[in-house]
C-alpha cells in the first residue's frame, strides 16, 4: 500500500494528497482495472459511439456503486484518481491490455465528517437549454 501511495499526485497548495494516509491505512485498496477495447461496443475494431472507448464511464459507474453501498454499510471511502496510473500498474503487475483507472481505500472510518456544503439543483439542473 505504501507503493501505491507513493503514485498519488499532489493535489493541494501544501503539496499533499487527501488521499495519502487513507490509502496507507485502510485494511483495503480496491484498485480498479479496465480492458481496453472492450467497453461501449465496438464494431470491426472501432467503438461504435463518437466517445470512443467508454471503459472510464464503466469503470466510474462501478465504483461510484461500490462507494454508496460501503457508505451506507458504515465503511469509508474515497475515489482516488489523481495518481500516476502507468506506475500503478506496474507495482501490481496489471497486464497488457489493461489500465488502472481508480482506486479507492475501504475501511471503518476513524471520525465521521459533516457532510460537505452541495450545490442547490437550480445550480446545477437546466431546463430546455444549457444554462437557463
Amino acid at each position: 500500500k505504501d507503493k501505491l501511495a507513493g503514485t498519488l499526485s499532489t493535489g493541494q497548495p501544501d503539496g499533499r494528497n487527501p488521499a495519502t494516509d487513507a490509502i496507507k491505512n485502510a485494511p483495503v485498496v480496491i484498485v480498479a482495472c479496465a480492458e481496453l477495447g472492450k467497453s461501449g461496443g465496438f464494431r470491426e475494431g472501432k467503438p461504435s459511439t463518437d466517445k470512443g472507448d467508454w471503459f472510464m464511464f464503466d469503470v466510474a459507474l462501478a465504483m461510484q456503486n461500490l462507494v454508496l453501498t460501503a457508505t451506507s454499510l458504515g465503511l469509508g471511502t474515497v475515489h482516488v484518481g489523481l495518481f500516476d496510473a502507468l506506475q500503478a500498474a506496474a507495482i501490481l503487475g496489471v497486464p497488457h491490455g489493461f489500465c488502472v483507472v481508480e482506486m479507492t481505500p475501504l475501511g471503518y472510518p476513524d471520525q465521521v465528517r459533516d457532510p460537505r456544503p452541495r450545490k442547490t439543483l437550480s445550480e446545477i439542473v437546466f431546463y430546455d437549454k444549457f444554462g437557463t
